[in-house]
């Protein structure tokens, strides 16, 4: 377990120095002023889409700052072959994947944590309005989706063979991810069987996103989460990004540092 906290604290200085957090900070920037100007600009409570709207950048900001590691770290780690000064260590190929993981999740809560507070203080201090207690819940639902995608983008860092590829896989799972919803509508109209069969693969393969979306029912007064609910996201979310973990390690063994 040392070995894999020192591989996570390694992760998050490189991540850190490579200066990601000022891209963090330029899009909160953007993002909370695009908001800012919407929710003025729209119809219904400025303070409630200003938080919708600020949530969806948070889970924005989250994944750009994901985007840019892996690019940033492809090149590092494989381009200049800075993955040897790891595997040279009495460190397995699963400890190197799982710190780096835990690394890059780090900065990920770091920067949608951060943009969190931002948002309540804009609520709270300038806004002179409160917080729903979904608000918080939101949050961790965005963690955890956070989680599932780092645990994809670095599987598919360790798979891929170019620093495009990376980020072109990442953000096109995340798309696809977005999209179970149409693929569950799709699966209920009569479609021939081989259809069918082929949506499910997909579905099944595929990250569900939509399970980890809460900010569209931010003011829904019905929704109440129990721990039932909390069990099921949970025991989804950890057994997906273990399921994937293990794709990446084992290829992760197969492959050839050259």
């Amino acid at each position: 377990m040392k070995r894999v906290l020192a591989v996570t604290a390694f992760t998050f200085r490189e991540l850190i120095r490579s200066r990601l957090l000022f891209v963090w900070l330029i899009s909160v920037i953007v993002l909370c002023g695009l908001d800012f100007l919407l929710s003025i600009l729209s119809f219904g409570s400025t303070l409630q889409i200003f938080m919708d709207l600020g949530l969806a950048g948070m889970e924005i900001s989250g994944l750009l700052v994901l985007l840019l590691g892996l690019a940033v770290t492809y090149t590092t780690e494989m381009d200049q072959k800075a993955i040897f000064l790891h595997l040279a260590k009495p460190l397995t190929r699963g400890e190197y994947l799982l710190g780096r993981i835990l690394g890059f999740f780090l900065v990920n809560c770091l920067v949608v944590l951060g943009m969190g507070l931002v948002i309540v203080g804009l609520v709270v201090f300038l806004g002179g309005g409160t917080v729903p207690v979904l608000f918080y819940e939101c949050v961790v639902f965005i963690l955890l989706e956070m989680f599932v995608l780092t645990t994809l983008g670095l599987t598919y860092q360790m798979i891929a063979t170019s620093m495009v590829g990376v980020v072109l896989y990442t953000f096109f799972t995340v798309f696809l991810g977005q999209c179970i919803g149409e693929v569950q509508w799709l699966l209920n109209q009569q479609l021939s069987h081989w259809v069918k069969v082929l949506l499910r693969v997909v579905y099944y393969i595929l990250p569900n996103l939509e399970a980890f979306n809460l900010k569209d029912r931010l003011y829904d007064p019905n929704l109440v989460l129990g721990w039932a609910q909390w069990q099921d996201i949970l025991l989804y979310a950890f057994s997906y990004s273990f399921v994937v973990f293990l794709i990446g390690w084992i290829n992760l063994e197969k492959r050839e540092f050259r």
